[in-house]
């Protein structure tokens, strides 16, 4: 007869989970990253900036 669908819907999400760890775990020892960075980046500039305003919808056509 054979497993159940049930049983063999389980056994494929395993075994997938298991290839995923495999090939996280080969993989992530060949991926060394330093902790801190080497050089700090600026972020800011001395430039002007346009601050734009939400859209404020005009509910009254004959106001304007």
């Amino acid at each position: 007869m054979g497993p159940r669908e049930e049983d063999n819907v389980m056994l494929l999400l395993v075994l997938v989970s298991l290839i995923c760890v495999t090939v996280v775990g080969v993989l992530e020892p060949g991926q060394s990253r330093p902790a801190i960075a080497a050089a700090p980046t600026v972020m800011a500039s001395d430039e002007p900036v346009r601050v734009v305003l939400p859209f404020n919808p005009n509910t009254i056509p004959s106001q304007r």
